[in-house]
């Protein structure tokens, strides 16, 4: 068994094809059929299923799998030690964030990893909370900025900020509340936009409702923020967000923000997958994260609290 063999094993199960992987390794599928084969009479067990459509991962081929993604992580977190020894740090780390926060984060923050760390290569994902944390937990980024859920397991995390959420509308839609504010109780019947469970946002306002003894109409479960921000802004549906997920479209007067009371609040945090959080290359990213949060929020472009 090779470091090749596992390189090629993951690029099957991340593809389902192996015709998909065989292009993106520049190699003949029947080759890297072959080298499949040998790694399985060699583990003693089958580690894809074939059909018609590609192939799916065995009970053994997802266990498989994550050993796979960590000895491979191991190897490039070795080469990236070395290398910080004797040179300049070098490396890919792979970041995801919910669309919320990369609206306002990653701009500045991938301009000052390119001034600052100019051999690092950056590959960033989005997603909302939930799919973010499910892509760490299965080993698929080395970083995630993410709101908190609960029920969260994920140990390797540091607090970065808290935000409120607040009630979002079109600009002409019948007024709710006070000027300083909308109750959660005023918000029932009221038709809502959310994403769907269990993604944080939604757990969090879902909670609150309850504790207010209120029932939510959330009448559309919705995952994609451009999409929201259209159905708001068109009329006659709300939503519940933080200002950043909506900071350019309130400077431009599509749509407006309440203040929801009592306060619903989240905390983001920035979480890291075990095997990469002692690399060089990982710990000189997540410094740079943290920096820009800090200023972001100090020059008040974000409105969240430290």
């Amino acid at each position: 068994m090779e470091f090749l063999d596992l390189q090629y094993f993951v690029s099957i199960a991340e593809s389902g094809s192996f015709t998909k992987s065989a292009l993106q390794n520049n190699m003949a599928q029947s080759a890297l059929s072959r080298r499949v084969r040998d790694l399985e009479v060699e583990l003693g067990t089958a580690l894809f299923y074939r059909n018609g459509r590609g192939v799916v991962l065995t009970d053994a081929g997802e266990v498989f799998l994550a050993r796979a993604r960590g000895l491979l992580a191991e190897r490039e977190a070795l080469r990236q030690d070395m290398r910080a020894s004797v040179s300049e740090l070098d490396g890919t780390v792979k970041l995801a964030v919910p669309p919320s926060v990369g609206l306002v984060l990653l701009a500045p923050l991938l301009r000052q990893i390119r001034a600052d760390l100019p051999r690092v290569r950056m590959r960033v994902m989005e997603g909302f909370s939930g799919h973010v944390a499910e892509w760490l937990a299965a080993g698929k980024v080395d970083l995630a900025v993410l709101y908190k859920i609960k029920a969260s397991a994920l140990l390797d995390a540091e607090h970065l900020l808290f935000e409120d959420l607040f009630l979002i509308s079109a600009p002409d839609a019948p007024h709710l509340g006070a000027a300083n504010g909308v109750s959660i109780a005023e918000l029932a019947g009221e038709e809502l936009v959310l994403p769907g469970p269990p993604h944080g946002l939604r757990v969090l306002v879902e909670e609150a409702a309850a504790k207010g003894g209120v029932t939510l109409n959330v009448s559309i479960e919705l995952e994609t923020l451009p999409t929201i921000h259209d159905l708001v802004g068109s009329g006659g549906i709300r939503t519940i967000l933080p200002l950043t997920a909506v900071s350019r479209e309130l400077q431009a007067g599509r749509l407006v923000a309440q203040r929801i009371t009592p306060a619903i609040n989240r905390e983001l945090i920035l979480a890291h997958a075990p095997h990469r959080a002692a690399a060089p290359v990982t710990k000189a990213v997540v410094r740079l994260i943290r920096a820009q949060i800090s200023d972001l929020v100090r020059s008040g472009v974000w409105a969240g609290r430290l």
